[in-house]
């Protein structure tokens, strides 16, 4: 099982995971539509995950696993279970919508975990990607209700986010789409 983990900056209610568009490889990158309630649309190569509060720092974890894993506790609420098939290398990165990639949390040692905080995904594989939130069902009123107060100051502890990829089914292994030659 392969995890990463960092913490997100959401603005205008959302984030994403996104597959980074490899060398050779045209971007089909689409914007998500909106207009839906959905807490996650899936577009080509990427999942906008929609959060309850306008902007806050939230803590996601990427998990690769062989096997659907078990709620752990009734906080964790199942937002639901889509196919995933990846279109470029396969390596899924966290980013806010103006932010960037997500960052380690302050004072967090990452025991070995890459600087760049991806998950590689086989690229010839088809996932179902199952994403988990915490601290949704009240999030919003907690939020407002600090913002009564008059506490500017408070952006984490809103929602917290796990997306776990697993895999269901073989694909063709999508091919730059430029002329690079592979050497070695």
């Amino acid at each position: 099982m392969d995890i990463v983990s960092g913490v997100v900056s959401i603005a205008y209610s959302h984030f994403y995971i996104s597959e980074h568009v490899e060398p050779g490889f045209d971007s089909t990158v689409q914007a998500p539509d909106f207009r839906t309630n959905d807490p996650v649309i899936l577009t080509p190569g990427q999942l906008t995950i929609v959060s309850h509060v306008q902007s806050h720092d939230a803590w996601v974890t990427l998990v690769l696993s062989e096997v659907e894993p078990v709620q752990q506790t009734e906080q964790w609420q199942l937002l639901g279970k889509w196919p995933y098939p990846p279109m470029y290398g396969g390596r899924m990165g966290i980013s806010g919508p103006t932010t960037g990639p997500a960052m380690p949390a302050m004072g967090w040692l990452s025991g070995g975990q890459r600087d760049d905080r991806s998950l590689t995904l086989d690229p010839a594989t088809v996932y179902t990607v199952h994403v988990y939130a915490r601290g949704r069902q009240d999030s919003r009123a907690r939020y407002e209700a600090a913002m009564e107060r008059e506490e500017w100051g408070i952006h984490e502890g809103f929602e917290d986010y796990v997306v776990v990829f697993i895999p269901a089914g073989q694909q063709t292994k999508p091919r730059p789409t430029q002329g690079f030659v592979v050497v070695g």
